[in-house]
């Protein structure tokens, strides 16, 4: 059970890895599946903290781009990934956007 619960942390975490190095060359179509891929399987396998930052990150992009605030939602999401699985208690989800809006400087 230990080791699929790796392989998964690992899966999420090579793409987030991916879709930071691909950012300057994809389309906006890209990102937004590379996102939405990322949300599923963050939440098909219990990392919540993943999937909220994720589904943040997808309402971002498809209001306006926000290409430049990106690369901090993935950063997020690669510090979410190690958090513990399960339900996120709403205190918890606020917080993980909060530690976004202070990377951006909101």
């Amino acid at each position: 059970m230990r080791d699929q619960y790796l392989d998964i942390q690992d899966r999420i975490s090579g793409q987030i890895g991916a879709l930071a190095e691909a950012l300057p060359h994809c389309a906006l179509a890209q990102i937004v599946q590379g996102i939405d891929d990322i949300r599923c399987l963050a939440r098909d396998n219990g990392f919540s903290a993943v999937e909220t930052l994720a589904s943040r990150l997808e309402s971002a992009v498809a209001g306006g781009g926000y290409r430049a605030a990106i690369l901090t939602y993935l950063d997020a999401m690669s510090d979410a990934v190690a958090a513990p699985r399960g339900p996120l208690p709403a205190a918890a989800q606020e917080a993980w956007l909060a530690s976004v809006a202070m990377r951006l400087g909101h």
